[in-house]
């Protein structure tokens, strides 16, 4: 994510940021929004503050990591590698695939394997 490659899709995040689209970076994908300072100032996650103060000089935004699997805010979702379940979770929500029920079953589902989410999944779709 620090590599030049990278340059094309981070400048296309940085302007969806801008513009209140949606944009959701999980693990070392972070590394490269913390790079382009897009998470100095708004609620954020990664692996762990120090992967992203350790990995990029442009990190300012110790104050506004969350100790968290994933994070929602506004139109950014950030997640760590262990956080990937969570979130999907957000992204679906944000992106109004499925009503409520739904998602919340299928992360129930996805989270515990417990098969009575399943059939509640299963119904939630038929309704």
């Amino acid at each position: 994510w620090l590599d030049e490659e990278q340059e094309n899709v981070l400048t296309l995040a940085a302007d969806f940021l801008q513009s209140g689209k949606l944009v959701a970076a999980i693990c070392g994908a972070t590394l490269g929004l913390v790079d382009k300072g897009l998470l100095n100032n708004r609620p954020h996650t990664s692996n762990a503050p120090f992967f992203l103060s350790s990995m990029s000089e442009n990190y300012s935004g110790q104050a506004y990591y969350r100790d968290d699997l994933a994070v929602s805010d506004n139109n950014l979702i950030t997640a760590s590698s262990a956080g990937s379940l969570l979130w999907a979770k957000y992204i679906i929500e944000k992106l109004d695939l499925y009503s409520a029920t739904t998602i919340e079953a299928w992360y129930r589902y996805f989270s515990t394997g417990d098969p009575q989410y399943y059939g509640q999944l299963l119904a939630s779709l038929s309704e």
